[in-house]
């Protein structure tokens, strides 16, 4: 039998008696049962360096999650994942069905990705009572200017000063991860 389904094997016991005592038979039904598909993931799971995360999940029964992709023993609980360092890590995770039989796993690929470099700016920035307005520059990639220190919404646009005091706050942009 190649695949999933039932077979009848017939065993046979002959007697090596003498005189012979006979032959004995009974039949053995053989039910090879299919493997569940494996679970439904979604990956890659992306996070920011020191970001809040929680546990993995997958769309499946009787999950058991693996930190191989072969061998090892699985836990019916999800990974909870540290995001402390950037880089790549990856968690598998297979289901099992009524019958007790374990679908091959699917990997999920956990990336935290690192915060961008600080932007560089000159501070602070000096302008004389009723000069002419100038917008403010910085270096970096992807820059978002704030009017706040916390909260808000930033722009890609830069402020221009017009001779008012006020604080301008700079936040660089890398894998959509921001630096304050």
């Amino acid at each position: 039998m190649s695949g999933a389904g039932t077979v009848t094997l017939r065993l046979t016991a002959t007697s090596n008696a003498t005189p012979s005592c006979g032959n004995a038979t009974d039949d053995l039904v053989l039910t090879v049962n299919p493997l569940p598909a494996a679970p439904v993931v979604t990956s890659p799971v992306i996070y920011c360096l020191n970001a809040m995360a929680g546990e993995l999940t997958a769309t499946g029964t009787n999950l058991l999650w693996y930190t191989a992709s072969t061998g090892g023993t699985g836990t019916t609980t999800a990974p909870t994942l540290l995001t402390a360092a950037a880089g790549n890590t990856s968690y598998w995770v297979s289901q099992t069905n009524a019958n007790g039989c374990e679908s091959p796993r699917a990997e999920i690929v956990v990336t935290v990705n690192p915060l961008p470099a600080v932007p560089g700016v000159t501070t602070p920035v000096i302008y004389c009572l009723n000069a002419l307005p100038s917008e403010l520059t910085a270096t970096g990639t992807s820059l978002l200017w704030y009017t706040t220190s916390t909260g808000g919404t930033g722009s890609t646009t830069a402020y221009t000063i017009n001779c008012r005091r006020r604080k301008y706050i700079l936040l660089g942009e890398s894998n959509k991860c921001q630096w304050l």
